[in-house]
């Protein structure tokens, strides 16, 4: 019996490795480079932080976008900039 569960038990394992095997060689799942997420870190040109794309505040500045941790470091950028 207990030879039954290991044997199911690998045979499981070893599909999953074909699977994962298959599916890299076909380039299926690979994220598209051109597309970066929600979860990829950006730099906040103000205070040096770095936060997720996804909850970073956005700003397009001179036809540039920027991402910034807070309101406060947008307000603060753009009033460098103005002078």
């Amino acid at each position: 019996m207990y030879r039954l569960i290991i044997i199911l038990v690998l045979l499981i394992i070893l599909f999953f490795m074909v699977r994962k095997a298959v599916r890299e060689f076909l380039g299926w799942g690979k994220p598209d480079p051109m597309l970066p997420g929600r979860d990829v870190m950006v730099q906040d040109p103000v205070c040096k932080l770095y936060v997720t794309a996804g909850s970073a505040v956005v700003e397009k500045i001179g036809g540039q976008t920027y991402y910034f941790c807070s309101d406060e470091c947008a307000i603060k950028f753009k009033s460098n900039l103005s002078g």
